[in-house]
């Protein structure tokens, strides 16, 4: 039975894979005891493993299940569009997601943190997006100079964010780590990031 319960079908998707994308919390939880490691940490042929797909769907009980039973291989994994599960998490906050983006980030690596997606967005960009100040303020120490600096189709970067957001703590421990460009470009209404700190936060 356990070797049903862990096979994956033609597109690599097993049980637990498809219980977490349709949002079936309470069936994902009754596998996920009975699931081998492989089984745990299988991705899908678009790369999506069962924790990615539970941080998707806000199932953050889930997602705190499975955090412990993941590799290193599959907690780091990406889909095809550069979506890790902590930059899922971050983007779908809700009730305890932020508790998934503070377990996912001490197991993440630097690749995996600073991963964007296809339009550009990093885990911090989006913490700082959904006011995740906790969760931005460990993200950054573990940024590179490429992945804090990083706009998106819109242009706008970490700090447009952190700043809209009033998260002063944020704010001030990016203005060191970003770029002379970066800090002194204007958005679309032609103020500076820094120029809208002050107005947003003094």
């Amino acid at each position: 039975f356990p070797v049903t319960i862990n096979k994956w079908e033609k597109y690599g998707e097993t049980a637990l894979n498809l219980a977490c994308l349709r949002n079936m919390e309470k069936v994902a939880m009754e596998l996920i005891p009975r699931m081998t490691e492989e089984g745990i940490n299988k991705w899908d042929n678009a790369g999506q493993t069962a924790l990615l797909f539970a941080c998707f769907n806000k199932m953050e009980k889930v997602a705190l299940e499975l955090i412990p039973r993941m590799t290193e291989e599959g907690i780091n994994k990406w889909n095809n569009k550069g979506q890790t599960a902590l930059l899922m998490a971050c983007k779908n906050k809700m009730n305890k997601m932020e508790e998934v983006a503070l377990e996912l980030i001490p197991r993440m690596t630097e690749e995996a943190i600073n991963k964007w997606d296809e339009d550009g967005e990093t885990a911090l960009f989006w913490a700082c997006e959904k006011g995740m100040e906790e969760v931005a303020v460990k993200l950054i120490p573990r940024m590179t100079e490429e992945g804090i600096n990083k706009t998106n189709k819109n242009g706008e970067t970490a700090l447009n964010l952190a700043y809209f957001n009033k998260m002063e703590k944020a704010v001030i421990e990016l203005i060191p780590r970003i770029s002379e460009d970066v800090i002194n470009k204007w958005i679309n209404d032609g103020e500076t990031p820094l120029k809208k700190a002050c107005r947003y936060i003094m």
